[in-house]
């Protein structure tokens, strides 16, 4: 499924149209949209926030839910638009739940201890 920024372009106009692309991107203006595919569902993610990602953290280690709960918090909280299935078909939310801690990759970062 690798493909390129162009492909990734290119789909998202076809599935939402040229003008939502450009209205989502105006909107969060230099911050990336985060898009999940899944076999053929696309799932359009807005750009993640410092404390929608405390909030995810806390939620992971949480013995009653973890990791299903946090993933299903992101989804519904960052969901701009996308197919349907990836939040309710269990399959697919599965293979999306896997992806979700790439929308926390804002800028790559390291640490180091000398």
């Amino acid at each position: 499924m690798e493909q390129t920024e162009k492909d990734i372009e290119k789909r998202l106009v076809t599935l939402f149209s040229k003008d939502r692309v450009d209205a989502w991107r105006k909107q969060f203006g230099k911050r990336k949209l985060n898009i999940i595919e899944v076999e053929d569902a696309v799932a359009v993610l807005q750009p993640i926030t410092a404390d929608e990602i405390a909030h995810y953290s806390m939620m992971v280690t949480d013995p009653e839910g973890g990791l299903v709960n946090a993933s299903r918090y992101i989804l519904e909280t960052l969901w701009l638009d996308g197919d349907e299935r990836i939040k309710e078909d269990e399959d697919y939310f599965i293979s999306a739940m896997l992806q979700v801690q790439h929308t926390m990759d804002v800028k790559k970062s390291a640490f180091y201890r000398l």
